[in-house]
């Protein structure tokens, strides 16, 4: 049963990309997992690179640093996020709820040009559960606002365990509208 639940999730991966391949592209921008560093990319042409980071300060709450990035015909787009979340329990239930926020800001650089940058804020919930004994799987809802501009980010996906510090993702990400797949590692740092 487990063996045809995790073949199901890579074929479905498989599919959604080889049926995106002109989609925009985006990747995971919070890391799903307390205590670790996840790395993760849209593998279409351009990529988008997403490096996510996630601290625990307090039994309850995390402190989040995210950078995302995407380069087009010589010109880098970037995405960079400051903050904390707090997790809690859902009660009678395994999964558990997040809520978020902190600093964003987004920069565009090209050769010869000065960089162009501005900063705001951002606010995120979602939701974590366990599907099976070494697959989880993650939904997280961001808002990114600045420069007087606001984007989206829905982010479903699900983790799976391959051993005790490593897993690996498969996703499927929005960006104001925008949607892609990706795939990524999360190392777990405890």
């Amino acid at each position: 049963m487990r063996r045809t639940a995790l073949t199901t999730l890579i074929v479905m991966a498989i599919l959604i990309q080889l049926f995106a391949v002109q989609a925009p592209v985006s990747a995971q921008v919070v890391p799903p997992s307390r205590n670790s560093v996840t790395f993760s990319i849209a593998t279409f042409n351009p990529s988008l690179y997403s490096l996510g980071f996630s601290w625990p300060v307090a039994p309850a709450w995390d402190l989040l640093l995210s950078y995302s990035w995407q380069t087009v015909a010589g010109t880098t787009g970037s995405l960079t996020g400051i903050g904390a979340r707090y997790f809690f329990p859902l009660q009678g239930s395994t999964a558990s709820a997040f809520l978020g926020g902190g600093f964003s800001s987004v920069a565009l650089s090209a050769p010869g040009s000065p960089t162009v940058s501005a900063s705001g804020l951002f606010v995120s919930g979602g939701l974590v559960a366990p599907l099976a004994q070494r697959i989880n799987g993650y939904a997280t809802v961001s808002l990114f606002s600045a420069g007087g501009t606001s984007n989206n980010v829905i982010d479903l996906g699900a983790q799976f365990r391959l051993a005790p510090q490593i897993s690996a993702q498969v996703g499927y990400v929005s960006f104001s509208g925008a949607s892609a797949p990706y795939v990524g590692v999360t190392v777990h740092l405890r």
